[in-house]
């Protein structure tokens, strides 16, 4: 289910550190909005800079307005034990994470989508085109190659894919890789070597 522009809402938030891993991430959200009558159908993460030490906020782009705001609101708060800012609303006393994450994710100029529109059917390999064409990514961007829409995506086995959003468009980021596929240049075990063995 993907919300129109007019029926979509942005929120903002600060998550302590151990929820950050996305897997703990989404968790969380989609508990804090269960029965809510709302969905995170975007959820990406940001780096705010604005304090001397770096913290990792996030945004969520809901399918619509929750039923009761203000208790969705401060479910996802006790989630993701950190503030939650609503686009729009003053946030003078939300911290800087969830307002860099809302400010960011709004303007699309930055965020790494852990879930996006189309994220959860895609797996293994996919061509260029057909990605773009299912998913919410709009653009498929090389290191070192100009992807063609015929050129074939390996997504791996879980469909592991983080796309950022950078001038406005959601871009997935890949490299070429043996036998001529392109694959995410962030890819899902990036420490794994050795038939498996990580190091």
């Amino acid at each position: 289910m993907t919300a129109s522009p007019m029926t979509a809402c942005w929120w903002g938030s600060a998550p302590r550190a151990d929820l950050v891993p996305d897997a703990h991430l989404l968790a969380a959200v989609d508990e804090a909005l269960a029965g809510s009558g709302a969905e995170a159908e975007l959820v990406c993460t940001h780096v705010d800079r604005s304090a001397p030490e770096p913290r990792v906020g996030v945004s969520l782009r809901l399918t619509g307005e929750p039923a009761d705001p203000a208790a969705t609101r401060s479910a996802l708060a006790r989630a993701l034990a950190g503030p939650v800012v609503a686009e729009g609303a003053d946030g003078a006393e939300v911290a800087g994470p969830a307002r860099t994450a809302l400010a960011e994710a709004g303007a699309g100029a930055a965020g790494r989508a852990v879930r996006f529109p189309g994220s959860a059917q895609v797996t293994g390999r996919l061509t260029v085109a057909d990605l773009i064409g299912s998913t919410a990514i709009e653009q498929v961007a090389g290191i070192g190659v100009q992807p063609l829409g015929a050129d074939v995506v390996d997504t791996g086995p879980n469909g592991f894919l983080r796309p950022a959003l950078s001038g406005g468009r959601l871009t997935l980021l890949v490299e070429r890789t043996a036998g001529g596929l392109l694959q995410p240049f962030e890819i899902e075990s990036p420490h794994e070597c050795c038939g498996g063995a990580g190091h």
